[in-house]
């Protein structure tokens, strides 16, 4: 971990005296000579001068393509902050890289920062756990262990929000080169920054003269409350040929704190503390704190706060004894310009990163870092002082944090404006859209309210790749000032909204039907988060292009669909569609001959399986001669019992992946098979075919007609089975081959099953309740209603209409109901106390008032149970109701 950290260090030094991206050198002259190009690159790298580096190893990579070379160049760019550079570089070089491979894996670790940077954390992830793959170091990963949950951060953080507004200071405080540590004055008129105000390029080597050093400007605030043309402060604060830096005003005004910085190339080498008073004529000559025992280490970004009843100094420095690059201390102030020892904030605030620009504002600490997760590079955190330990440290958030480096958090007033410093997309910068900080002034709202959208199927899954629209309304016309997002990863949209307003908002996707949710944001008396999930109802596929298959003479066909009750060989009427097919086959081909066989699984007794097997494939005969005229004589039988296992096919490879072509079913090859795969191969064991065995020597067939599933494939029953038969309506249908060789081993295949107590038979479930994928249904409640779908036909506007839902517990357990949801024109009665056992009903009371509709629409009304399904998710069930609007 030390050799990543202490680049990190050094680059942030870097950021934090505005040198990354000011100090831009002019080009070397002379040869084109590769080696003279690679020593001088290697010379500025190495004198920390990384702009010149880049132009130099630029230069060489055009003359030679080495992956060395593009390695240097990307690198770089990072730690110049033009990650969009970085990242086109990365991008060559590792589409050359085997992921297996650990070739250049400390570079992935840059790569992913740098992508993280840019806000692409889906790709900076990937990036993050392919580095995981190949590093051993624990230090290592654990830095990488973070930068993901960064990343996921990033991803989850609202995208909008209107409880703070940033905004760039302006121009005329802005310029081309970086701006530093904005402070604002007491009476809140001036505010005090450091910056290179020059217009030209700035040479590392004349960088003595006073044009090319940091100083500190102020600029004053006029009546219209834009921010003047900055002036430099005097030479009292300024001095020649030293750089002064990160200004900061005492609570009472009276006192400006400073930097003097000495650099040697790009790298600080002395950094101390000032101190200026002020009168009349401005601020005096600064003094030097000496009492922080300043020179052996560097001091940097001082400000004043207050602990243990008494003024302090927080800084930031490298000295001995911290816990990582740049860490925060306090000096507690001992009067007249005398501070005692420095005091490390200690391992709660300060990590192995570099803890910055540390701000204190009644009783909190605000502070930016890269040794915490981070939606960028440097993010803003705050931690509390409770008056004996500091609290843990709490991410802001989005807008104060971006993807890129955020720092220099500033309060004032009462604690709702303020400034801060970032190199997001959208500032002034002279090298890259990220190259350099502006400061930027942002305001918190004192009431603000959000609304968070998230789009679902029918069935509760995330629906990526659509679109949500927010309109504003006023009389219930759509007026100036809407959203529009769409997103192809995420489900989820954020927006700030405006007080005192109507809202529509429609939920859409190229393949469903969009939906449509309004309500208000008037009369708040505190923030409110609105929060909507649209459950939008998928659009009819059209029908796919039919796909046919060649049956060939002797192939062996499986009619899907014939069924049989359990030691029963009639047919069941829910056979008779494949049977239909087979009969239409057998009318087109009139000189087709065939042979109907059956066959059953392994359990059970050979020959009680084997004479079931005959009486079925007779009957499946019976019914064509009698129900389809087909003539007895094109059609033989035979039962095969359990002597003919299934040899798979391509086609069964191909819908099962955990078999493979020319694999035999026998019973050794299932027991082999994990448990909840041997039910699905004894299945397909259990089967009715034909074959052809005269005639033409190929017939073709629709695929879909082929492979024909009946509609509710989950729910309908499996091939060879029955509901037992007590008498009574229902029963569950059970496996006939399996209770014939468990439990009634031995016994007359004629004994009636009634004899047997009749098992529980779970309920065909709709897809409209979220049981409708829940495999084990004896544990949870099942609501049965009469009708979930209500079509109110013509409804005037402004008119009421009433619904009653009525239902049945069906389930096994008992059912309570938690919540009732449903849009604000739709009102619901139902006693949510009460329980309702195992046959139990009741009914919902649903009134629709039609006045703030304009359209017809489908409205949905969600009912929540208190129990869950397996997943541990609560039972939901859905009830809809439809009209059209005249």
């Amino acid at each position: 971990m030390t050799t990543i950290m202490t680049q990190r260090f050094i680059f942030s030094l870097a950021l934090l005296l505005g040198v990354s991206c000011s100090l831009l050198a002019q080009p070397l002259g002379g040869s084109s000579n590769f080696e003279q190009l690679l020593a001088a690159a290697e010379l500025a790298d190495s004198s920390h001068n990384y702009y010149r580096a880049l132009e130099k190893y630029e230069e060489a990579y055009e003359k030679r393509d080495e992956d060395s070379l593009a390695l240097k160049i990307a690198y770089l760019n990072y730690q110049l902050r033009d990650y969009a550079s970085a990242n086109r570089t990365y991008r060559r070089l590792f589409r050359r890289v085997d992921s297996g491979e650990s070739t250049y894996n400390e570079h992935r670790l840059y790569y992913g920062q740098a992508l993280k940077a840019e806000g692409e954390y889906d790709d900076a992830l990937m990036m993050f756990l392919d580095y995981l793959n190949h590093e051993t170091d624990e230090g290592l990963r654990q830095l990488a262990q973070m930068e993901i949950t960064g990343a996921e951060l990033g991803q989850n953080l609202p995208e909008n929000s209107s409880e703070v507004t940033v905004e760039s200071v302006g121009r005329r405080v802005n310029g081309l080169f970086s701006e530093y540590s904005p402070a604002l004055s007491e009476d809140g008129k001036t505010l005090y920054f450091s910056t290179w105000k020059t217009s030209e390029v700035v040479d590392l080597e004349a960088m003595n003269d006073e044009i090319n050093v940091s100083r500190i400007f102020m600029s004053t605030q006029s009546d219209d409350g834009d921010w003047e043309r900055p002036e430099p402060l005097g030479v009292e604060v300024n001095r020649p040929q030293v750089h002064t830096a990160n200004p900061a005003v005492s609570p009472d005004g009276r006192r400006l704190f400073y930097n003097r910085i000495i650099l040697q190339g790009n790298q600080p080498t002395d950094a101390r503390i000032y101190m200026s008073d002020v009168d009349d004529n401005g601020w005096k000559s600064g003094n030097e704190l000496t009492s922080l025992g300043q020179g052996e280490y560097l001091a940097l970004q001082p400000n004043v706060g207050e602990l243990f009843g008494g003024e302090v100094l927080f800084f930031v420095s490298d000295m001995d004894g911290g816990f990582g690059g740049l860490d925060i201390y306090y000096a507690p102030h001992r009067g007249e310009g005398v501070y005692g020892t420095p005091i490390n904030l200690g391992p709660t605030v300060n990590t192995a990163g570099d803890d910055i620009t540390p701000f204190f504002f009644d009783g909190t600490l605000y502070f930016a870092t890269n040794g915490l997760p981070t939606i960028g590079g440097h993010d803003i955190y705050y931690t509390v002082w409770d008056g004996s330990e500091w609290s843990t440290p709490e991410h802001m958030g989005g807008g104060f944090n971006s993807s890129a480096d955020d720092q220099s958090f500033k309060l004032y007033g009462e604690g709702y404006v303020g400034f801060l410093t970032s190199n997001r997309e959208g500032g002034r910068s002279v090298k890259s859209k990220t190259c350099c900080d502006d400061i930027y002034g942002f305001e918190i709202a004192r009431i603000y309210s959000d609304l968070v959208v998230g789009l679902f199927t029918e069935d509760r899954q995330n629906l990526l790749g659509g679109e949500v629209r927010l309109e504003p309304l006023v009389n219930n016309e759509i007026v100036p000032g809407g959203d529009t997002q769409s997103k192809e990863t995420g489900n989820r949209y954020d927006f700030g909204l405006e007080l005192e307003y109507d809202y529509m908002v429609i939920g859409s996707h190229p393949e469903y039907y969009p939906d449509t949710f309004y309500f208000n944001t008037k009369g708040l008396e505190e923030s409110r988060t609105t929060t909507h999930r649209f459950y939008l109802k998928a659009k009819p596929k059209p029908a796919p292009e039919p796909e046919f298959d060649t049956i060939y003479i002797e192939e062996a066909i499986v009619l899907e669909n014939i069924l049989f009750d359990f030691n029963r060989s009639n047919i069941r009427p829910d056979a008779e569609p494949d049977l239909e097919i087979l009969k239409g086959w057998m009318e087109e081909y009139p000189d087709m001959i065939i042979e109907l066989s059956s066959h059953t699984d392994a359990r059970g007794g050979d020959a009680d399986n084997q004479q079931l097997s005959q009486r079925r494939a007779n009957s499946t005969k019976r019914w064509l001669v009698q129900n389809g005229g087909i003539a007895s004589s094109r059609m033989s039988t035979v039962g095969f019992g359990e002597t003919a296992p299934k040899v798979v096919n391509d086609k069964i490879a191909r819908r099962y992946d955990w078999l493979n072509e020319g694999d035999i079913l026998t019973e050794e090859f299932i027991d082999a098979l994990p448990a909840d795969l041997q039910e699905q191969a004894h299945e397909l064991n259990r089967r009715t075919e034909f074959r052809i065995l005269e005639g033409p020597t190929s017939i073709v067939v629709r695929r879909d007609i082929l492979e024909r599933k009946s509609e509710d494939s989950e729910s309908a029953p499996d091939r060879n089975t029955q509901p037992l038969d007590d008498g009574r309506s229902g029963g569950v249908e059970t496996r006939g081959d399996t209770l014939r060789g468990r439990q009634y081993a031995g016994m007359s295949a004629r004994r009636p099953p009634a004899q047997v107590a009749p098992a529980w038979t779970p309920p065909s479930i709709s897809p409209m309740s979220s049981l409708a994928r829940e495999t084990n249904l004896s544990s949870v409640p099942i609501l049965q209603f009469e009708q979930r779908e209500v079509d109110l036909g013509d409804v005037a506007k402004g008119e009421t209409r009433e619904m009653v839902f009525r239902f049945t517990n069906v389930g096994k357990v008992p059912a309570k109901v938690m919540l009732i949801q449903a849009c604000e024109c739709t009102t619901t009665e139902h006693n949510n106390r009460t329980v309702y056992a195992p046959g139990d009903s009741g009914e919902i009371r649903a009134v629709f008032d039609s006045s703030s509709k304009d359209e017809a629409e489908t409205i949905s009304i969600d009912i929540f149970l208190e129990q869950t399904d397996s997943r541990d998710t609560p039972i939901v069930e859905e009830l809809r109701y439809s009209f059209d609007l005249q």
